[in-house]
């Protein structure tokens, strides 16, 4: 596994534990099928991080998505990696419903902080870790 940065490496194993297996097949089908290592560039954040980045979710704050880099890959095989993992029967638990009203667990985008992939499960899996959050989610 590659990160960009140091802070998303510790934070890792902090991710829902469904998000680590599918991020892990994700990467192993990229590594044996494309022979390229896949990149996270954020994992956990916090809602002043979110903000920043203009995110429209806090799927990240909940630790149940992570952002891998696209921009050294070429678009069929980001395609096929996305396309991959979004059609695995196994993962349909797992699935979010986007914006857009379609469910998926990858997402190519540029939400203006460049392109790259978001991989999440669905919100019902979001992990709540203090009482700030669980005070102001009622």
């Amino acid at each position: 596994m590659k990160f960009k940065h140091k802070k998303d490496k510790e934070l890792f194993l902090s991710l829902h534990l469904a998000l680590i297996m599918i991020y892990s097949d994700m990467a192993n089908y990229a590594k044996v099928k494309h022979g390229i290592d896949i990149v996270i560039t954020d994992t956990v954040s916090t809602k002043e991080d979110d903000e920043r980045l203009k995110r429209v979710s806090d799927s990240h704050q909940l630790k149940i998505a992570l952002d891998w880099r696209t921009f050294n890959i070429k678009n069929e095989i980001v395609l096929d990696i996305v396309g991959y993992i979004n059609n695995k029967p196994e993962y349909k638990e797992y699935r979010y419903l986007s914006n857009s009203g379609v469910y998926r667990l990858a997402y190519w985008h540029n939400n203006g902080n460049g392109q790259h992939c978001h991989l999440a499960i669905h919100k019902s899996y979001g992990i709540v870790d203090n009482i700030e959050r669980i005070a102001s989610s009622h």
